[in-house]
């Protein structure tokens, strides 16, 4: 059986806390936007993101805030349970925190653009390879039920290889499971994930700029 997904939605789950200072620590910060260009969204069964199904694909995506509950596609997709979502976008993205960091690299009246994909290469859903650069390249993420991180040192950018995989794809927190009329929609939670680098916890390629850290990825249903 094959069921139509309407409205394949990209959201940011923020339990906003609020600013009664001006100053924020360099830590634990949320957005109030997070801008991305997606131009393919895919599914697949298997863990290691083999055999992957396209939900929805555009060759000419533009910045929508993920914030605003946008709807990037839609498309039809066999029952099923989905260990394996592979996102298409550019590595170029923009945000805007929520508050000013002390050390004052996150402003929260200016927006921050990070380069997620400055060197080494991605591997696309199609299985070819593509060059990291400076400046704005289209990449896919992978992101698997088992792939054991969402930071640090994984290469988000190639999908995991072996159970429990630390050093490929990020985790998605729970499959996608699609039965009859359910469907489900796809969660970024983006809590406390920007940070500014003057705080040495904080990965980012200096010490003066503004960092935007993995987010949690799971599915919820609708």
């Amino acid at each position: 059986m094959r069921k139509l997904i309407p409205n394949i939605v990209i959201l940011i789950v923020i339990n906003l806390i609020a600013v009664t200072n001006i100053l924020a620590a360099d830590l634990n910060i949320d957005p109030t936007y997070l801008k991305l260009k997606i131009y393919k969204f895919a599914v697949s069964t298997s863990v290691f993101c083999t055999n992957p199904v396209t939900i929805f694909e555009t060759d000419a995506p533009t910045y929508m805030d993920i914030l605003q509950n946008p709807t990037f596609g839609s498309g039809q997709v066999a029952d099923g349970t989905y260990n394996c979502v592979i996102i298409e976008f550019a590595d170029i993205i923009k945000f805007l925190p929520n508050a000013t960091s002390d050390s004052t690299h996150c402003n929260s009246s200016t927006e921050a653009t990070l380069d997620v994909c400055r060197s080494g290469s991605s591997k696309m859903s199609d299985g070819t390879t593509t060059t990291c650069t400076v400046g704005e390249d289209r990449v896919a993420m992978y992101l698997s039920t088992t792939s054991a991180t969402s930071g640090g040192g994984a290469d988000a950018f190639t999908p995991p290889t072996t159970t429990n995989d630390a050093t490929k794809g990020f985790l998605l927190g729970n499959a996608l499971v699609v039965s009859g009329t359910g469907s489900g929609k796809f969660v970024v939670n983006g809590t406390d994930q920007i940070c500014d680098t003057a705080d040495g916890s904080c990965n980012g390629q200096d010490s003066t700029s503004c960092e935007l850290m993995p987010p949690a990825f799971s599915f919820s249903k609708l």
